[in-house]
Parts: C-alpha cells; structure tokens; sequence
C-alpha cells in the first residue's frame, strides 16, 4: 500500500489522510493547551461587534443543571457534546473573568451576542414553521423539536463577525466554538430556560 507523501499540516495544524479502509476519529477537546489562545481573541472580537448594542439592564445569567436543560429542551445528538463540554466550562469562565477585568461589562456583552445568535435562529424556526411565537406551548414545541438544528446553526452563525489570526489551527477554532455555544447553553442564552 502506497502512502500519499502530499498531505502535510501547517502552522500547528493537524493532517489526516483518511481514504482508506476504517476511519479517524480526532479529540481535539482534549489538547486545551491551544484553547486559551484561541478563545481570548474570539471573545474580545465578540464583545467588539455587539457592545455597541449591548444593554446592561440585563437580568443575570442563571446555571440550571446542564442535564435538566437538555431534557427540557430535548437536546438529542449534541446531548453528549454539551454534557462533555460542560466540563471544560472554567477554562471560559477565567478567560471571560480577565476580558472583563480588562473592559468592564464585557462578560454581559458576550452573553447578549450569544443569545442574539439564538434568537435569529428561533425566529427563522418559527417562520419555517408558521409558529406563532405568542402561543407559548406551540413555540416551546418547535424548539424542542429543533433543539439539536438550533445548536447547529448558532453554533455555524457564533463566529460571523469575530475573525480568528489564520495562525489558528482550524481545529482548535471548532474546539473553542463548541465551548462558547456550550457556555451560552449553560447560560441559558441557547435554548430555553427550564421552568
């Protein structure tokens, strides 16, 4: 069997020839030594584009158990993914900490701009599916029913507007997107708040 010489990784990335028999499953959660220099940029640009818009009268974010609200929302395929994330939930809190120390009010920023991700998801739900955002027991249904679409589309939409250094391994930039749609869920700016 002849292996193609080609494939090569750049700048810290990872290179993996996969066309073969069998396949490659890659963890990169579990390298977090690149996470924090990721995650710190991204935060930062996320609180640039949204404090413009930011309104501090905002009530304070609340932890519900993370198992609680995946079962309230129904969270199906990405119910391991948040369970396993929420682990890694002190590595953002700090960084969040420190760019809040350094430009106050930017914690609640982040948290707005994730939630303002979620609710342009919602609404596109509720138009595909002719909800009435009004009739609370249709709407918490249609949420339910795409908990796991809703999570995926934010998580694609979370980055639009925070531009990440190219340097950055393309997977240590998933990595830090899953942990900050993990962190808005845990925080109840993705999803629904249990009741």
């Amino acid at each position: 069997m002849a292996f193609d010489n080609s494939i090569s990784a750049q700048d810290d990335g990872v290179a993996v020839l996969n066309t073969g028999p069998g396949s490659v499953n890659l963890n990169i959660v579990k390298s977090l030594s690149g996470l924090p220099s990721v995650l710190n940029p991204l935060i930062i640009k996320i609180v640039e584009v949204y404090r413009p818009q930011f309104n501090s009268a905002m009530q304070a974010p609340k932890y519900p158990e993370t198992e609680v609200k995946i079962t309230f929302n129904r969270v199906k395929i990405y119910a391991e993914d948040l369970r396993e994330q929420s682990g890694y939930m002190a590595l953002i809190e700090s960084l969040i900490d420190c760019v809040d120390d350094e430009s106050p009010l930017s914690k609640e920023t982040f948290l707005w701009a994730i939630n303002q991700k979620y609710k342009d998801v919602k609404k596109k739900i509720f138009l595909e599916g002719n909800i009435d955002p009004l009739d609370s027991e249709a709407a918490k249904e249609a949420i339910c029913q795409n908990s796991d679409k809703i999570i995926s589309l934010v998580s694609l939409d979370i980055l639009s507007g925070a531009h990440v250094s190219s340097t950055s391994p393309v997977e240590l930039v998933k990595a830090a997107k899953e942990l900050i749609v993990c962190y808005g869920f845990i925080n109840c700016k993705i999803l629904e708040e249990p009741v």
